[in-house]
């Protein structure tokens, strides 16, 4: 996301060359619809932009709902301290200097690979963790040799019949065999 053409230019061209595939905006605004639409890996962001800056897209990315991790560069002349750590307290993981250093670049690219790499791995165990918790949750109320709900789940079900039973005393009847 970079507003100033030549700038926009020089950073896709500089992508293109180190094999990378790159979506280029004009703003933060357009940065952020195609993010939603899309969703990127990486977002190389200018800090001062019009409509939407670099700050408020980090921060809108940050806050996204997106399962997978964007990690976000801020590009900015912005040289100060103060700006690089408000740059980190917004989210981005990591801070290019213009004029655009190709082999600064390639560092950070390096290191965003590393990054969400991890989380995607960190993502794929979750997602497993989850679908085995689930699984565990189920076999914990279902007797193995019959496949029949067990004590548990029916300590369950009648927790949950008891409140339709406040609302409508005569909806249930129970039987309980052994």
């Amino acid at each position: 996301a970079e507003d100033d053409a030549v700038s926009r230019f020089m950073t896709v061209k500089a992508l293109e060359q180190l094999g990378y595939t790159c979506t280029a905006t004009s703003d933060g605004l357009e940065a952020w619809e195609r993010f939603g639409r899309e969703g990127f890996d990486v977002v190389i962001s200018d800090w001062m932009m019009p409509r939407v800056d670099g700050i408020e897209l980090c921060r809108r990315i940050r806050a996204s709902e997106h399962r997978r991790y964007t990690y976000f560069v801020i590009l900015t002349a912005l040289a100060e301290r103060e700006f690089r750590l408000t740059g980190m307290r917004a989210g981005a993981d990591d801070y290019l200097a213009k004029p655009l250093d190709r082999e600064e670049l390639m560092l950070r690219l390096v290191a965003a690979e590393r990054v969400t790499r991890l989380h995607r791995k960190l993502e794929d165990q979750t997602l497993e963790l989850e679908r085995l918790n689930r699984e565990f949750f189920e076999s914990g109320r279902k007797d193995p040799l019959t496949g029949i709900a067990n004590r548990r789940r029916m300590q369950e079900d009648i927790s949950a019949f008891e409140v339709l039973v406040q609302r409508d005393p005569q909806c249930l009847s129970v039987a309980l065999f052994d």
